[in-house]
């Protein structure tokens, strides 16, 4: 007897340790399969982070211009931006080192992981070639997404992915199901054996369609981004919305609506009559899914509060053309830029109430954060170029009056004397000294004597015709030059009948008067400049004279 319960004691022993020893193996083969998805997923993270860095902020002709020409303002306002929309980096720094071969290189120092960028333009093959930027980021902020994983980087420990080391944690719930081998007969270890077996091969399938997935959305997020940077600044949201549609699990039509002024309007949907939707604009307290600025999935968007409505016609264009009666479930994705919503990118289902996952939102969360650093690049780049727009302008054309200056009077006059060339025309040129001015401008100010340049300025750019230029060249001096001009007298008739009206500043009546001196193309010279020259002079002389005009025809070598 007691030696039958000392084989049965010592075959329940030995089944019990095989049974640990099996635990252990399935439980030591889940971990490496955890750890090897781990390991990819961190490298995909990071390389992601990379890409998303460079492509924002470091493909860019302003940047390069920046760092190349020792911008500190503009640099630091980029770090700013950059720590705002990834607030888990420490520390930016641009340091003169020799750049990395591709686009950026990935290493880590101690717990942190350091990436050098390279400095490079919009087309990204021009690149600084003595300057780096640097970003450093804790290594463990890139797992921060993944639930109860079985390890945590260290100083010291086995290796794991960029040099960095890890600690393979223990946690007292990993040992329940040994233990509980232990105290449970043949037939119940059996029975949780294949139960644990196919727990685990569910929570594995499931991680690894969910490391998949964000996988692939990660990379379709990049690629929009980078399609989005190349015509930066004609962005199609169309094009936005059919890609959250793509990139978001879950999603089954979506519509975008982008604020103007007090309201938010249709610019882009998939699954609907977006002519029809384009009608339909919403005041801030007619959004269902609110202005708090928050993800939000909401359920029977046909029941809401139709009250809330302002206008019938929009809630019967969004119930025949919106669907709204059919949508079973809707992710509502905030775009903000400088702490204000700027958009929202709203993806439905059609088929089942709560069809977007945890993963869709983290998804639509990475999207929309991509999608508000794009919008502030675009506005930047809006800027910069109505800057640039604005420069040119101001290059061309006189500040004060609006005509163009000397610069752009030379351009389009050589134009008109090509023309008059080729088609055997007469050009006249007539230069044009304000009389009277003096006076008005010493005894009233510089204040007047601007008002009365803008309102004789605009009085000349009245009189001529478009094909003729007037431009102010300096002080109270404009030049006319008329393409074909057959009748000039009558011209500056006209003109002086302008010039001479009486101008109203305060309380007083003033008048001015003008001096034109004259220059004919071919007659009185064939280059521009000998046409300048002698109306110039003809000018002069018709002052000295106290004449209305006078013709450069008529100056003898003493007048000249």
């Amino acid at each position: 007897m007691n030696s039958r319960r000392w084989v049965i004691f010592l075959s329940a022993v030995v089944l019990i340790m095989v049974a640990g020893f099996m635990t252990q193996m399935m439980y030591d083969a889940s971990f490496r399969n955890q750890f090897n998805m781990l390991k990819t997923y961190f490298v995909v993270q990071v390389d992601f982070f990379a890409k998303s860095i460079s492509a924002g902020y470091f493909q860019w002709d302003e940047m390069q211009n920046a760092i190349v020409n020792n911008d500190f303002d503009f640099i630091d306002e980029q770090i700013k931006d950059i720590k705002k929309n990834y607030p888990k980096i420490e520390n930016i720094k641009i340091i003169e080192s020799i750049p990395p071969e591709t686009l950026y290189e990935i290493s880590n120092d101690g717990m942190n992981m350091v990436i050098k960028f390279k400095i490079l333009d919009n087309s990204a093959i021009k690149y600084v070639p003595n300057k780096v930027a640097i970003v450093e980021i804790p290594a463990q902020s890139f797992l921060s997404l993944v639930p109860n994983i079985p390890v945590k980087l260290s100083e010291d420990g086995k290796p794991f992915v960029y040099n960095l080391k890890y600690e393979r944690l223990f946690r007292f719930s990993d040992l329940i199901t040994p233990l509980f081998f232990f105290v449970t007969v043949v037939m119940i270890f059996l029975l949780i054996l294949v139960s644990f077996e196919r727990r685990r091969v569910n929570v594995e399938k499931k991680v690894s369609e969910s490391l998949e997935s964000q996988r692939k959305s990660l990379q379709a997020i990049n690629e929009f981004t980078q399609a989005v940077l190349k015509n930066i600044l004609q962005p199609s949201y169309q094009y936005m919305i059919e890609k959250a549609v793509e990139i978001v699990p879950g999603a089954q039509g979506g519509s975008v609506l982008i604020r103007e002024g007090n309201y938010f309007m249709f610019s882009g949907c998939v699954g609907y009559d977006f002519e029809q939707l384009s009608k339909v604009k919403f005041r801030p307290d007619e959004l269902v899914q609110g202005t708090q600025g928050e993800i939000r999935e909401i359920e029977a968007l046909g029941e809401f509060d139709k009250e809330a409505f302002r206008e019938t016609e929009n809630l019967d264009i969004l119930t025949k053309y919106g669907r709204i009666d059919e949508i079973k479930s809707t992710l509502s994705i905030p775009v903000i830029v400088n702490n204000e919503i700027v958009a929202f990118l709203n993806l439905d289902n059609f088929e089942t109430e709560n069809a977007f996952t945890e993963d869709s939102k983290k998804v639509a969360a990475v999207f929309a954060n991509q999608l508000g650093v794009l919008f502030e690049r675009i506005a930047l780049e809006r800027e910069l170029e109505q800057q640039k727009e604005q420069f040119q302008y101001l290059s061309t054309h006189d500040s004060l009056t609006g005509l163009p200056n000397r610069r752009l009077l030379e351009i389009e006059a050589e134009k008109l004397i090509a023309l008059a060339r080729r088609d055997g025309k007469k050009i006249c040129c007539m230069f044009l000294d304000l009389k009277k001015f003096k006076i008005i401008n010493d005894t009233q100010g510089h204040k007047a004597g601007d008002f009365f340049l803008r309102v004789i300025g605009e009085r000349l750019k009245n009189i001529a015709r478009k094909s003729d230029i007037v431009a102010r060249i300096g002080g109270d001096e404009f030049v006319f030059v008329l393409y074909d001009c057959k009748d000039y007298v009558q011209f500056i008739d006209r003109a002086l009948e302008e010039i001479e009206k009486d101008i109203y500043y305060g309380y007083e009546k003033f008048s001015v008067s003008g001096n034109f001196g004259v220059a004919l193309f071919p007659d009185d010279g064939e280059t521009l400049d000998e046409l300048f020259a002698k109306a110039d002079s003809a000018m002069y002389y018709a002052k000295k004279n106290d004449l209305k005009y006078w013709l450069a025809s008529d100056l003898l070598d003493s007048d000249t």
